[in-house]
């Protein structure tokens, strides 16, 4: 019977490990390296801040004052999120991201 009980307690175990592995949590995203830049203020047809990684502009909704020094290379670990941020006299706007985390590199 002792077996049978810790066989059984295996098998959740297990069930409950492998449906975690598919699971994402917050702290999950992507890793790169990036470029903080200063596109003016967007009261003056700017677009603000932006994080250029791999040749593309993202426009950060929670990029931290401590990092907001044009030309500043970063890492970052970000999420791409569905809005995009429309400024200037761009056609279309940036992909917005939230920053998981950043430091300077």
């Amino acid at each position: 019977m002792k077996r049978i009980g810790f066989v059984l307690f295996l098998f959740f175990a297990f069930c409950l490990f492998a449906a975690s592995c598919g699971t994402k949590n917050e702290s999950d995203g992507l890793l790169q390296n990036g470029l903080v830049l200063n596109y003016g203020e967007p009261a003056v047809d700017g677009c603000g801040w932006v994080i250029q990684v791999n040749k593309v502009n993202y426009s950060p909704i929670n990029l931290d004052t401590k990092f907001k020094k044009d030309s500043l290379k970063v890492v970052v670990n970000y999420q791409i999120l569905a809005s995009t941020f429309n400024c200037g006299w761009r056609d279309s706007g940036y992909q917005q991201i939230k920053i998981i985390s950043v430091s300077q590199r």
